[in-house]
């Protein structure tokens, strides 16, 4: 199992990239984009509203642009 993400790989790299997000007023907003992140191969996600931040974890084959087009959809904002 990995150490960094806790998946079941061993060998792999992540890159660990922090997105500021806007629109976010409570948890159900992180919650929901979280969970649709999670859903994303390749991909581990924490949301922290308060901090206005997605947090991820992106393994080999992780998509960060479709991560930023799914909290783009979901009707926020990324800041870059």
């Amino acid at each position: 199992m990995c150490e960094t993400c806790g998946c079941g790989h061993s060998d792999h790299q992540h890159l660990h990239i922090i997105i500021p997000v806007s629109g976010m007023n409570d948890d159900s907003c992180a919650t929901k984009i979280e969970t649709a992140l999670n859903e994303l191969t390749g991909i581990h996600a924490t949301v922290d509203y308060e901090l206005g931040a997605v947090s991820l974890l992106l393994h080999e084959d992780g998509d960060l642009a479709m991560a930023k087009k799914i909290i783009t959809d979901l009707g926020y904002q990324c800041k870059r």
